[in-house]
């Protein structure tokens, strides 16, 4: 914008110092403040093509019969330098291509072409300089010397806007490394904690497995001792040591259930569900199958959570061996009574059959996969059904969660007669 104010008062000020030689403002200088704006408007369209400046270069030329139009030698010589400071760069690599593919005298000759109506404004100032005297040369040389200043300062602005152009160009392309090294910081940060979170979870199973075949085993043995010496006291009479293997043992048995408790508690909080639905379908697909998982079930109790993985493994490599499906989708819902999951492809049976042998209906034949499936429902309580529904293969299962809450019910019921 400055750039531009400041050609604006170069074509005001000719303009002004126009009309007082002139004794006033005929349209003679109004033709020219037109033309020179008209110069000036289209060397800023057009730059940087080479061509830009041959509008300022026509207008100084008819200069040379219409000394009028002199006071406007400033505005095109401005204009001008500009052009010439936006054209060398681009130029220069130009010819830089052009050197490489032809011959340097050419690409010299080229740039000379497009870099010369810069310098037209020289020939009315001095054709004016040399054919008149007195007060006309004197505008010739104040035009002339006025005119090389203010082409140095078109020059100045245009490499000014070329180096704020790079500086931009740098900033740009910093912020955009700086955008991108804060993405992958980001990532690494989710990478990091998904990890931790999937060792503390990993750590918790392990540390609850060995309660469970360490600890649970020993006091499993140490249950047994003492029913076996309460009954050896028994038969022999012997009630005070009964009385206290019988103390004993009900301390082993609340230790027992306690122990319990916290394995299954543990296991439970080292399950993550999400990763383990995430696991069983990629495993499962084994990158032939597109699986679409809508998980909408947060947490679920360790046993649940390994029958629906199974029951997905078994669901979609089943899908993979045994129809042209191409992709599946894996619901899971959490119901207040139920956790749902359904299991649906989009191919249907392959039946081979003998190119000799007529059509037949086809037969869905259960085999070992489905009746897992099923039994695997039925221990946690639940059901499970599969079938061929909507041009492909559904399986449909349903786990109660009323186990689950009377158990934490009579959980919570054996720690308060505890803490009693």
């Amino acid at each position: 914008m400055g750039r531009i104010a400041g050609w604006l008062v170069l074509l005001a000020l000719g303009t002004l110092c126009g009309s007082w030689y002139g004794s006033g403002v005929s349209a003679t200088l109004i033709a020219g403040l037109l033309a020179s704006l008209a110069a000036g408007a289209l060397c800023e369209w057009l730059l940087p093509a080479p061509g830009s400046m041959w509008g300022g270069a026509l207008v100084s030329l008819l200069a040379m019969f219409i000394p009028v139009w002199v006071f406007f030698l400033p505005a095109l010589a401005f204009e001008a330098g500009v052009g010439l400071g936006t054209m060398v760069p681009a130029t220069g690599s130009a010819d830089m291509k052009d050197t490489q593919a032809k011959d340097s005298v050419l690409a010299s000759l080229r740039q000379l072409l497009a870099l010369l109506p810069a310098f037209f404004w020289l020939i009315p100032a001095i054709t004016d300089l040399i054919l008149f005297r007195g007060l006309t040369q004197g505008y010739a040389l104040l035009a002339l010397l006025t005119s090389a200043l203010t082409q140095g300062g078109g020059l100045a602005c245009a490499h000014l806007a070329v180096s704020k152009g790079r500086e931009w160009r740098i900033e740009d392309t910093e912020r955009h490394r700086i955008r991108q090294l804060h993405g992958r910081i980001n990532d690494l940060d989710e990478k990091w904690a998904q990890a931790t979170r999937m060792a503390h979870l990993s750590e918790r199973t392990r540390i609850a497995r060995d309660i469970h075949d360490n600890v649970g085993h020993l006091l499993t043995r140490a249950i047994m001792q003492v029913q076996a010496g309460r009954v050896v006291a028994q038969s022999k009479g012997d009630q005070s040591t009964e009385r206290i293997l019988d103390d004993v043992g009900k301390t082993l048995n609340e230790a027992m259930t306690t122990i319990r408790r916290s394995v299954h508690d543990l296991e439970d909080e080292g399950t993550d569900f999400a990763s383990q639905m995430e696991d069983a379908s990629s495993e499962a697909s084994m990158g032939r199958l597109k699986v679409d998982l809508n998980n909408g079930i947060e947490t679920a109790p360790a046993p649940v959570c390994r029958c629906l993985a199974t029951i997905v493994r078994e669901a979609l490599t089943n899908t993979v061996r045994h129809s042209s499906a191409r992709s599946a989708q894996v619901i899971l819902r959490d119901l207040p009574a139920f956790w749902q999951m359904v299991v649906q492809d989009d191919g249907g049976i392959q039946h081979s059959q003998p190119d000799s042998s007529p059509i037949k209906e086809p037969r869905l034949q259960r085999g070992m996969g489905l009746a897992d499936m099923e039994a695997r429902a039925r221990a946690l309580g639940g059901t499970a059904n599969s079938g061929p529904n909507r041009q492909g293969w559904k399986v449909f299962v349903s786990l109660p969660k009323e186990p689950w809450s009377d158990h934490s019910a009579a959980e919570h019921g054996e720690d308060r007669k505890v803490m009693a």
